[in-house]
């Protein structure tokens, strides 16, 4: 006959009791000897890490510039005509490259060499000529005034020997005297006035204005001339790479608006690097210590910091680092020139150190860290070394330099 087993209630209850209190113990446990195998780990030995004396504080999004780089635009309207193959080329200053409308503009060309020969020819000789000729008329109306003058003051000095004379006047002596004193003063003030506009005539006074005059008039000519010329001829303004930006077709006419872009002229001499420095941090690092890393068809390529510069964007002023390449690499970073690139700024220890992470040396002692900061927690994590630089990734750290 079976019988029901009962279990003993108060029995496993005590079991769960003891049970609970042994797995507290064992957590405990646990928890106390991981604390100390933690404080027991918190210092560092950075042999094993990269050294460098360079540092990562940045990735940047840059432009790779010229020297100088200039977009040539046609300086009118009409047809366009090329006089060099249509392909990109080095170029010297003064190259000239086409024109708008040049036919029209060889005419005006031969027309303005004519006027300036028919100035030299005709236009200065004839004014010459008019000169002398004015000359000749004052010194003419001279010795007309001279001997009218002399036969009045005979006839004053005489009035017995021109008596006839006055009586045909049916006049008397004294109105006879008095006209002719009259007469006199007229002819002295023609004579001065006479001599007034033959001295000026003669002077170099008149010269210079009137001749001046024609020559000015002609030189303003030539410069509306000249200035055409420039806007319909494009002529290279130094020596560079230029790469064509009008879609020019060859054997076809091609016209063109005054303003449009024709070419963009590049001076390869020089190459830099235009950083856009958003990270206010960087600017705290010494500019002479800073590199800029960038990619190129033979492998990464440094600039060294040239200059600041400031720019207005989307109204807004910004500031940019530029970097100067080495002009031995200005080949291999051709294929950067437009658009923008990537590259990485890197800051030049002053002495060689240890690129330590810096997620693992704050997991070391965070609590460190939140109170002291890195200098904090290299001082703490590793006692025999001193904080160099703080990077992007990493941290740099070396060996104490013993006081002398």
């Amino acid at each position: 006959m079976k019988t029901n087993h009962i279990p003993n209630k108060g029995f496993n209850l005590k079991v769960m009791f003891f049970t609970r209190i042994s797995f507290l113990f064992l957590f405990s446990f646990s928890t106390g000897f991981a604390q100390l195998e933690k404080n027991r780990a918190q210092t560092l030995n950075p042999n094993g890490f990269r050294e460098s004396d360079r540092l990562l504080i940045g990735k940047v999004s840059l432009k790779v510039t010229p020297l100088r780089e200039y977009i040539m635009k046609a300086g009118s309207t009409g047809l366009f005509e090329l006089d060099v193959p249509y392909q990109s080329a080095f170029f010297k200053l003064g190259d000239r490259l086409g024109g708008v409308d040049t036919a029209r503009l060889k005419l005006d060309q031969e027309l303005m060499s004519l006027s300036e020969s028919m100035l030299k020819e005709k236009d200065i000789p004839q004014w010459h000529l008019q000169r002398r000729s004015q000359i000749e008329q004052f010194e003419n109306q001279l010795a007309k005034i001279e001997g009218e003058r002399s036969l009045a003051e005979q006839m004053l000095a005489n009035p017995e020997k021109y008596r006839e004379l006055f009586q045909a006047s049916k006049k008397d002596d004294v109105n006879q005297t008095e006209d002719l004193k009259t007469y006199l003063q007229t002819l002295a003030t023609h004579e001065n006035q006479v001599k007034e506009m033959l001295s000026f005539v003669q002077s170099e006074r008149k010269e210079e204005l009137e001749l001046g005059e024609i020559k000015k008039k002609f030189e303003l000519r030539k410069m509306q001339f000249d200035m055409r010329m420039q806007e319909a001829y494009l002529t290279v303004p130094f020596d560079g790479e230029l790469d064509f930006l009008f879609p020019y077709v060859v054997g076809e006419k091609n016209y063109i608006q005054a303003g449009m872009d024709v070419a963009l002229l590049r001076d390869l001499r020089e190459l830099y690097g235009q950083v856009p420095i958003l990270d206010p941090d960087w600017r705290m690092y010494p500019k002479n210590r800073l590199e800029l890393e960038v990619k190129s068809t033979r492998g990464m390529v440094i600039g060294k910091y040239s200059k600041s510069i400031s720019k207005d964007v989307s109204g807004g002023e910004e500031l940019i680092y530029s970097f100067q390449f080495n002009p031995q690499d200005n080949l291999a970073l051709r294929n950067q020139l437009g658009g923008r690139t990537e590259g990485t700024m890197n800051l030049k220890l002053t002495r060689a150190g240890y690129m330590v992470p810096k997620f693992l040396l704050v997991s070391l002692n965070p609590d460190i860290f939140r109170r002291e900061g890195w200098s904090g927690l290299v001082a703490n994590v590793c006692p025999e070394y001193e904080l160099l630089e703080v990077g992007l990734y990493s941290i740099a750290i070396a060996k104490n330099i013993p006081e002398e």
